[in-house]
């Protein structure tokens, strides 16, 4: 915990002592689960927009309740370096969100706390919930096209992958899951046979798109790069889809047809300087105006089954995850295979995007 005590001057070498040990007693207390005080957290997101919407939901009104401050670090998709973080046992933070992908990523690398889920219940989807996560809403990537640029639109992932038949630039966040899942579909994989991934198929059919794909190293330059007319098609996050139909930038629309479902989890690091409060958060994440909230500001669908169940159908009809935009391409990213297989995966990922 990262309390500060204020020494004023003139007071005697040994006070200021003490003064120093009483910081360290109660730094190790917050980092063993032990203490009461009420400090800071630091939270590992996305940064942007984003990160504006989380804290109005989430960390305004958990800081105004509890005392605790929040401070804010954009490297929540960054693992490799989390990782690293952990293992050399520099951990400053203390809670990170972290989609299915990311979460597979931590749990093979062994760099987080098992979680205390007693008395956390009432998820939509119970298997969601991990020894060392707890999920807090459910997004989607969605299939997505420029009006003005495929008057069509696309119904399928073998239409983003008919660059034939439908020409034009495709855009995409160069990560792979998801995306090698959908090559395999487009190749004419069932949903219920994606897992284990042909790899060797999945990448076959990613050379048949390669010289129609610009594959853009974050969400904000891909969200740029479709706002200014320079991508015609795509997969993406559905946020930012929304968000860019909505400012008018361009005529943007989307499908649930294929829709890559993720679900949002909150984790905490080994090493958290202030495991409790953390917790404490992901707690708070779960309250019904907090869920609420998030899936005002982002177009999330709650994992608590109470707040689900209490919207409208014309709201359910545009969140991912429900029974009204299920679709037969849509799936869920497979965290179990990724964990065992994600390194050599993004290793295979990386190698072919630099070939």
């Amino acid at each position: 915990m990262r309390t500060t005590l204020d020494v004023t001057r003139g007071r005697r070498r040994a006070g200021a002592v003490l003064a120093a040990v009483v910081v360290a007693l109660g730094s190790l207390t917050a980092c063993s689960g032990g203490g009461d005080e009420k400090g800071s957290i630091t939270y590992a997101g996305f940064g942007g927009t984003y990160e504006e919407a989380v804290k109005a939901a989430l960390f305004d009104p958990y800081s105004k309740e509890t005392d605790v401050k929040v401070l804010y670090d954009s490297s929540g998709s960054d693992v490799a370096k989390l990782v690293q973080m952990s293992k050399s046992g520099s951990m400053t933070l203390d809670l990170i969100d972290a989609e299915d992908s990311s979460l597979a990523q931590f749990m093979a690398a062994g760099i987080l706390q098992p979680i205390d889920t007693k008395g956390l219940d009432g998820f939509a989807d119970p298997s969601a919930v991990t020894e060392y996560s707890v999920p807090w809403y459910t997004f989607s990537r969605n299939l997505f096209w420029n009006k003005d640029e495929v008057a069509g639109g696309l119904d399928s992932w073998a239409d983003l992958f008919d660059t034939k038949g439908i020409p034009g630039k495709r855009g995409m966040v160069a990560l792979p899951w998801g995306i090698l899942e959908g090559a395999l579909i487009a190749d004419g994989v069932p949903v219920d046979q994606l897992y284990p991934l042909d790899l060797d198929r999945a990448f076959a059919k990613l050379d048949t798109i390669r010289n129609d794909t610009v594959f853009f190293p974050s969400n904000g330059d891909l969200q740029n790069a479709i706002s200014q007319g320079e991508i015609a098609m795509g997969y993406g996050n559905l946020a930012r889809i929304k968000s860019i139909a909505k400012s008018g930038a361009v005529p943007l629309d989307y499908t649930w047809e294929g829709a890559v479902l993720s679900v949002q989890q909150l984790v905490i690091p080994k090493g958290a300087p202030d495991g409790p409060d953390a917790l404490n958060a992901i707690k708070y994440s779960l309250k019904p105006e907090v869920q609420k909230a998030i899936m005002d500001k982002l177009g999330y669908t709650p994992s608590q089954k109470s707040v689900l169940d209490g919207l409208d159908a014309k709201t359910r009809a545009d969140l991912p995850g429900t029974e009204e935009t299920a679709s037969d391409e849509t799936f869920r990213i497979d965290v179990d295979w990724w964990a065992k297989n994600g390194a050599d995966a993004l290793k295979r990922w990386q190698d072919w995007q630099h070939a």
